[in-house]
């Protein structure tokens, strides 16, 4: 009977091993909604079988239970029983008040805040019916991004759905590929991911599905720039401008004195770097823009286009032409001293700057400041450099020797280097172009500008401009540094009055998980969880067994 007790006894730990290893990888590993009820039974005959062996071997172990040894072991196992049980409840709790926290540095594990502020801000359901294959990795993936949307708000409901074993309704929504298909939909409007089922992708989606109104952003072309739909080149914009035309933005370019597009059909008008100077109808005509309730950005990059800088004292900016250096050790970096690096703490309060926790990084930048006060214009001067950086005008000199500040003559220490100009009374803006008051940088005289021949757009107060002293810091090579791309969308959406772009965005470059494939996943759970404290177990056993027969 004793040889039956044991058999018996091995027979029920292997069932009840193999019902709790069953509910882990089918309800925790394959989320099933609902655990097959037949299995239930193997747990069921595990005890059951237990149960049969300490009746018919109750007599021997009785007379164990006086033994000294004996009782050592059982207390370890009561104590082995109370960890595990506390192990459960710990599991239990967490799985019910689940809480994380993302303790790395750059957020990764986090939703950007637009995709907080986006999902916060729905007041409409918004269903996503998500197809994967089941347990593979891109549906593990999208889970676990998701649930930074639902934690947010209630209103964001999601299905998940097998593209092959639920074909039915696969067939319905009209889903051809296994390998993923996300559709969102807000009441009549939806949007479809086949791919970059990332962050951005989701936030894009549903900004595209519950916004009501679209804004227009125009590119100045012309003059040397890079173009606003090239992601690929490193002088392109389309890394950070693409970001908009994936939510609820169109981008376009626009040639200044040609007929169509006009600066009127525009939100918002970008001047991104230019390398010659526009003439002198196309400064008109950017200032009648203006003085018309529009809104421009302009990027002006040292060294060049001598006019277009001059032009910005229409504006109340003063755009110097120098280069600014930093002098500070611990804010230089291996590019050199001209590569600057704008601080947080040198940001001014402002929609645009508020939220950026980050540096700004400016590879070759100019001064721009608040020039003279003009009555009904205001500016505000946005990022500033440090205290030991000053603005080079001596730039022949630089050349050949180590730059050094010429006090009186260099602005010397928090130097600014971006304003922002809200226009109150738009007969405050000159109409005739300002001239370069600088000669050229190879020594020849400025080129004057020709009268302007546009017809003048009807004027209307709150035009807006920001000038910010660098274009490079947005292209392509530099957007992802600091929070450069940010800078340039906080501009846009501010001149928008888009709520939804002044923030920090999401980044689909960001470092994504570790991700393992279900079956070397589930050996790995099973082998820590029950491997492991198996071989313990078995361990302690046979040394039982073995000091009994002794």
């Amino acid at each position: 009977m004793r040889a039956i007790g044991w058999i018996l006894a091995t027979l029920g730990v292997l069932a009840i091993m193999a019902w709790g290893a069953s509910y882990l990888v089918l309800v925790k590993m394959l989320d099933l909604q609902e655990y097959p009820t037949a299995l239930h039974g193997i747990g069921g005959a595990g005890f059951v079988l237990i149960g049969l062996w300490l009746f018919l071997d109750w007599g021997s172990l009785s007379a164990l239970g006086k033994d000294q040894t004996v009782a050592r072991a059982g207390m370890a196992g009561m104590l082995l029983l109370v960890a595990t049980a506390l192990l459960i409840v710990v599991n239990v709790v967490g799985n019910r008040y689940d809480k994380r926290w993302d303790l790395t540095s750059a957020k990764r594990y986090s939703l950007s805040e637009q995709s907080e502020t986006v999902a916060k801000g729905l007041d409409k359901k918004v269903a996503i019916l998500a197809f994967f294959r089941s347990g593979s990795p891109e549906e593990s993936n999208f889970k676990e991004l998701i649930k930074g949307y639902t934690e947010q708000n209630t209103l964001i409901e999601v299905n998940y759905y097998d593209p092959i074993g639920d074909n039915l309704i696969a067939i319905q929504e009209g889903i051809t590929s296994e390998y993923g298909t996300v559709i969102l939909r807000v009441g009549d409007v939806e949007q479809r991911l086949t791919s970059g089922f990332d962050e951005e992708g989701v936030t894009n989606a549903i900004v595209k599905a519950t916004s009501t109104t679209s804004h227009s952003l125009c590119v100045v072309g012309g003059h040397g720039e890079g173009t606003a739909d090239d992601e690929g080149a490193p002088e392109g914009f389309g890394a950070a401008l693409g970001k908009l035309t994936r939510q609820n933005y169109t981008v376009s370019a626009v040639q200044l004195l040609a007929a169509q597009p006009t600066p009127a059909d525009c939100e918002v008008l970008l001047l991104p770097g230019p390398k010659t100077d526009l003439s002198g109808g196309e400064l008109d005509r950017l200032a009648q823009y203006v003085a018309a309730g529009g809104k421009m950005i302009a990027l002006l990059d040292p060294m060049v286009t001598p006019n277009t800088a001059a032009d910005m004292a229409r504006y109340g900016v003063k755009v110097g032409a120098d280069v600014v250096i930093e002098g500070d050790p611990y804010l230089q970096t291996a590019n050199g001293p001209s590569f600057v690096m704008a601080a947080p703490s040198a940001f001014a309060a402002h929609p645009i700057t508020e939220k950026l926790k980050d540096a700004v990084v400016f590879p070759l930048a100019r001064s721009v400041a608040k020039g003279p006060e003009i009555a009904g214009i205001t500016v505000t001067e946005l990022i500033h450099t440090s205290d030991q950086s000053w603005a080079e005008t001596n730039l022949e000199d630089a050349k050949t020797n180590p730059p050094s500040p010429e006090i009186g003559v260099d602005t010397v220490g928090h130097v600014s280097l971006m304003v922002a100009v809200e226009v109150s009374d738009p007969a405050a803006i000159a109409e005739t172009t300002v001239a370069a008051v600088v000669p050229g940088l190879d020594g020849a005289p400025a080129i004057a500008a020709p009268p302007s021949t546009t017809d003048k757009l009807p004027k209307k107060e709150g035009g807006r401009v920001v000038v910010i002293g660098d274009g490079d810091f947005a292209t392509n090579m530099f957007a992802r540094q600091g929070v450069n791309q940010d800078l340039l969308l906080n501009s846009i959406g501010w001149m928008a009055d888009d709520k939804n772009q002044i923030t920090i965005h999401a980044d689909d470059s960001k470092i994504g998980q570790l991700t393992v494939d279900l079956v070397p996943g589930a050996v790995a759970v099973l082998v820590a969880m029950i491997g492991v404290p198996g071989l313990a177990a078995l361990g302690a056993v046979g040394m039982y067994l073995r000091r009994r027969n002794q």
